[in-house]
């Protein structure tokens, strides 16, 4: 059955007395962070489909390397609006899936879509990733789609994921590549700045993991018995009547846009594609997309 729970997010502090200055600035970190996902859910709830599962190949790559099979308990972190928690469920025949996020508003909308496709194996959490609210040992496959890098504190979100991870099985985060790799964010930055007349500066907080082994590296020393990182890269094609940009320009500024008239939407989007020219080919745009796939293996 489908279900919603809210958990503390630092459960361990509300056992203790006297909070320290490190643990007030942490939770100070957690709520800041929330109310960030909070005023940017709009453009996440908007893109999100009440009907369909995804087929991005990068969420169903994320799903291959978990090893995720028909009988497994399976969480998914920073599940936001329901993916990649939405297709696991649909896998799953006598398995369940958690969706778990700090934001609760993404999180109805996830519950809302697995209602739709009758999904009863799906349950929703909401709460932070670098204290999960779990027993020990108690996950088949852990999955997360671009959330770790917007952690303020990553090593201790990769030690959780192992703590409720069952001996032997896997951990797979996927994250955003460098910025230079994804000419998409840059051309909706160069976009928004010619149209308002003033600077708009790249979300460089969602490319810190672009580097080559940072992955690894925090996997490693959260104490996964195995490591490995992948490069995965897609080449979008952009058709005229694809709304690609536009859902990319509402996540990036979505208070700045969300009163634009379609005419001025039509300006706007000329000047992202403009952006992109580079990438024109024969009326068509063909934008590269980057990722890293990071995949760990809890000791046996």
């Amino acid at each position: 059955m489908l279900w919603l729970t809210t958990f503390s997010h630092m459960p361990a502090l509300a056992r203790t007395r006297h909070k320290t200055k490190s643990a007030t600035r942490h939770v100070n970190d957690l709520q800041k962070q929330k109310n960030y996902w909070t005023n940017r859910s709009s453009s996440w709830i908007k893109k999100a489909s009440s009907t369909k599962v995804s087929q991005d190949i990068f969420t169903l790559r994320l799903i291959q390397e978990a090893e995720i099979t028909p009988t497994m308990e399976v969480l998914d972190l920073a599940s936001g609006t329901g993916d990649p928690a939405i297709t696991i469920a649909e896998k799953l025949k006598c398995g369940n899936v958690i969706g778990y996020d700090i934001t609760t508003e993404m999180l109805s909308v996830a519950a809302a879509r697995a209602t739709t496709l009758m999904l009863p194996n799906m349950h929703i959490i909401s709460g932070n990733m670098d204290t999960l609210p779990f027993p020990n040992q108690i996950f088949d496959a852990i999955t997360s789609r671009n959330g770790l890098m917007f952690s303020d504190n990553k090593l201790q979100c990769a030690r959780e994921a192992l703590r409720v991870l069952k001996p032997g099985r896997k951990a797979v985060w996927l994250v955003w590549g460098e910025i230079e790799s994804n000419p998409t964010f840059l051309a909706v930055n160069i976009g928004l700045e010619s149209f308002f007349g003033q600077k708009f500066r790249p979300r460089m907080i969602r490319h810190n993991l672009g580097k080559a082994g940072l992955l690894k590296d925090i996997m490693q020393r959260a104490g996964f018995a195995k490591t490995e990182e992948i490069e995965l890269k897609q080449e979008r094609i952009i058709t005229p009547e694809d709304n690609f940009f536009r859902r990319a320009i509402e996540r990036a500024a979505p208070h700045r846009v969300d009163s634009l008239s379609e005419t001025d939407w039509s300006a706007l989007l000329k000047l992202v594609e403009n952006a992109c020219s580079d990438h024109l080919q024969r009326k068509i745009l063909k934008i590269p997309i980057v990722m890293r796939l990071g995949i760990g293996t809890a000791p046996a």
